[in-house]
């Protein structure tokens, strides 16, 4: 997730048990140093502020109206996070790999279907709107995996990539699994 979440996160519970303790000794009755107390009240106003605009970075049209509500909607977040991780890493698998095939002109359309399907993830794993979840392992293991499904065994899988990731799909049906080279150029 973004770096600021836990330190964010952390601030404002910090601030807020600090406040609340003071506002504990106020109902005690107990002497309490006013400046202090409203240090920590900014404090945990600043954090909450800080928080707010990291979700609504994420999520521009978030609401929420308990703590509750609150820690669901970054649960949430978070899983947004890791799906546009997810197809990052398999952009960044599939621009890493190469293919050979004893055609170049074969070699050549596989390149315009893996540019097409790496388009097609960078643009998914932008933000905005939520991302599809990409069916599978990870990146690493994901182009073998793809290549071995078959219907009728798979096809949950391949219906959650045919409909949610269409160049993707389209290069994993052309691609020959001993054409591709993950993370390596290719010896002719």
């Amino acid at each position: 997730m973004y770096p600021l979440w836990p330190h964010s996160h952390e601030s404002l519970d910090n601030s807020l048990a600090l406040f609340a303790e003071g506002l504990g000794k106020l109902k005690a009755a107990q002497s309490v140093d006013i400046a202090e107390v409203i240090e920590q009240l900014k404090a945990a106003a600043e954090a909450a502020r800080n928080l707010r605009s990291l979700v609504l970075s994420v999520k521009p049209n978030a609401s929420w109206h308990s703590r509750e509500e609150f820690d669901a909607l970054v649960g949430r977040i978070q899983k947004i996070s890791e799906a546009r991780s997810r197809l990052l890493a398999l952009a960044m698998e599939l621009e890493v790999g190469s293919m050979v095939h004893r055609r170049a002109s074969r070699v050549e359309q596989m390149e315009q279907l893996r540019e097409q399907a790496v388009l097609e993830l960078r643009i998914q794993a932008e933000p905005g709107e939520e991302p599809p979840i990409l069916p599978g392992p990870e990146a690493d293991q994901w182009i073998q995996w793809a290549c071995a499904l078959k219907e009728p065994d798979d096809a949950e899988a391949l219906r959650a990539l045919r409909s949610g990731f269409a160049a993707l799909d389209d290069f994993i049906v052309n691609l020959e699994p001993d054409m591709w080279f993950a993370g390596t150029k290719a010896v002719v």
